[in-house]
């Protein structure tokens, strides 16, 4: 096993680094507001966090899904580590139950999340006895968890599929409060009897991830399994650990490096940095708050943090660039405000069809950022949302905005300029956010091919179809023939918005990827994204390409996912 990645800075060192700086200084900023909204870890969960962190101060070794799914076969009972605000945490948790039902060992899923206690109502849930609502009911689920059920819900629907029975191994709190080595006990007699109970059959442990340092749940559950004289081999997946992430994106490997083997026992994947983990657990504790007050009948009232965070997030993108700190804007917005809509319907400043635009973007949960009125919109509030807008300010402070909304032509480049730039900023800030390609589009359309009769499903349908003849038009521009896509051009603004979105991902990622393996440098970046000079959107969108093709910047290969 090596002590550090393969790809070990590929992306060269200043530029490297300040792209570090970049991260570690938005984590720093989400780190103070999680401080500010909650006031900190207790001492004793600190300290469990510290004995937790010490289980990434080891070697490390690239590896891939392919190695992570033969040792999950490898093994009798695997633990997959869980964030249990961060979305990505359990899907991932969904696919990797997905890959081990393949095999023909039964197998069973055991959940943290629900209390050994509620097995009945389980059972009636999996069996279809009961719904949603009557289950969680049942469950006491918003005392006993309270995290959001829709990125639960999958896990039971696909063990519903697969034929995996689903367990609860968690117990109730006395009194309100349980000493964290007390409950890894607990649940370590509970995940001993579930092997006891099912002695054929491999056992998928999804539960928090602060429960997986060595001297927790794992030590817990091998003593009881030597007591019972049940032996099992186990392994333990953790997920999006912090230091591992920095460690890294020292290395230059942080974007490329998905799943790390830290021993024979033990892997990590990444798929988030950090300050993604903060934004999703202070996004679910204003949520909460909101929910209480107003079940108390209370107007809530919180004070906002996304302008200041919006403010630091423009902060940091200068300094990345080299400009000089520049004028924030006068407001930000979010989560459908009335205001925000209020302000743009009833300014003489803001023309109609900019105010449909609006409309389709914040219904579309996109963001937007309007210098007619100088203030920002965020469907939510999001790191990757910020980050896009935030660059769209910088854009305008330094050179001002142009539009070409009398040319439908030049309006569509000058559009997805826009997109490509929003998505760099926020690769910058999170390397690991991908973009849909164009591959993954031609297999949307051949799995969609005989869905005809849903109505969403043809509207992305329509969308996939006209970025897959742009791209074939870029190439055949790119190999000396000529012409515009009329079609594409001339259709309604909900579909040009949409088909200039997905194509300016495409040309944010390949930039990030070009910055990141140092074909171009910040200066470059700073010339093709501050300095427009008199040449149209399409010529510089159409010179960019050829340039991209020159340096041979092609995207890597989406690694194989659980």
């Amino acid at each position: 096993m090596t002590a550090r990645s393969a790809t070990k800075r590929k992306g060269g060192g200043a530029t490297q680094q300040a792209l570090v700086r970049l991260q570690r200084s938005v984590h720093r900023l989400m780190q103070a507001e999680v401080r500010a909204y909650t006031g900190g870890r207790p001492p004793a969960l600190e300290r469990y966090y510290r004995e937790y962190m010490r289980e990434f101060r080891r070697h490390y070794a690239v590896a891939s899904y392919g190695d992570l799914h033969q040792a999950m076969l490898d093994s009798d009972l695997f633990f997959v580590g869980d964030y249990h605000t961060l979305r990505q945490s359990q899907e991932l948790a969904c696919r990797l139950l997905e890959r081990s039902a393949r095999d023909a060992r039964p197998l069973v899923l055991a959940l943290e999340m629900v209390l050994r206690e509620h097995q009945e109502h389980v059972d009636a849930y999996m069996r279809g006895e009961i719904d949603d609502r009557t289950f969680l009911q049942r469950i006491d689920y918003r005392r006993t968890w309270n995290f959001d059920w829709t990125n639960y819900k999958p896990l039971f629907e696909t063990a519903r599929k697969l034929g995996v029975r689903v367990v609860g191994i968690n117990h109730p709190r006395k009194n309100g409060r349980t000493h964290l080595r007390a409950r890894d006990d607990a649940i370590a007699e509970s995940i001993v009897d579930v092997v006891q109970d099912h002695p054929d059959a491999r056992v998928m442990v999804l539960i928090g991830d602060l429960h997986l340092a060595s001297k927790h749940l794992p030590r817990a559950l091998e003593r009881k399994l030597g007591a019972r004289g049940t032996p099992r081999s186990t392994l333990i997946v953790y997920q999006n650990s912090d230091a591992l992430y920095w460690t890294l994106a020292e290395d230059g490997a942080s974007s490329s490096s998905q799943v790390v083997r830290l021993g024979d026992d033990r892997f990590c994947v990444m798929e988030v940095p950090p300050h993604v983990k903060l934004q999703s657990y202070l996004s679910w504790e204003q949520a909460l708050e909101r929910l209480e007050d107003v079940s108390d009948g209370e107007e809530l009232i919180v004070e906002p943090t996304y302008t200041g965070v919006f403010e630091a997030l423009l902060r940091r993108l200068c300094q990345f660039f080299g400009f000089s700190p520049v004028r924030g804007v006068s407001e930000v917005f979010t989560n459908l405000d009335e205001l925000f809509f209020e302000a743009v319907e009833t300014s003489p400043a803001v023309e109609e069809d900019r105010i449909r635009e609006v409309h389709l973007l914040a219904f579309a949960n996109r963001s937007c950022y309007l210098p007619e009125l100088d203030i920002v919109y965020l469907p939510f509030f999001s790191v990757h949302h910020a980050s896009e807008e935030a660059m769209h300010v910088l854009q305008q402070r330094v050179h001002g905005t142009t539009r070409y909304l009398e040319d439908a032509y030049e309006d569509f480049y000058a559009r997805i300029w826009d997109v490509a730039a929003g998505f760099f900023a926020s690769k910058l800030v999170n390397p690991l956010r991908t973009a849909t390609r164009e591959e993954e589009l031609r297999d949307f359309l051949r799995n969609a091919s005989r869905r005809l009769h849903e109505p969403d499903l043809a509207f992305r349908k329509r969308v996939a179809r006209f970025v897959i003849q742009h791209k074939d038009h870029e190439r055949a521009r790119l190999a000396g023939s000529r012409g515009r896509l009329k079609q594409i051009y001339e259709q309604d603004l909900d579909v040009r918005l949409e088909v200039a979105h997905a194509l300016g991902y495409m040309l944010g990622d390949r930039l990030a990827l070009a910055l990141h393996h140092g074909a171009l440098g910040t200066a470059d970046m700073r010339t093709l994204l501050f300095t427009y000079g008199e040449t149209t959107p399409s010529q510089r969108y159409l010179d960019l390409l050829a340039r991209l093709e020159g340096l041979q910047v092609e995207l890597e290969p989406r690694a194989a996912r659980a």
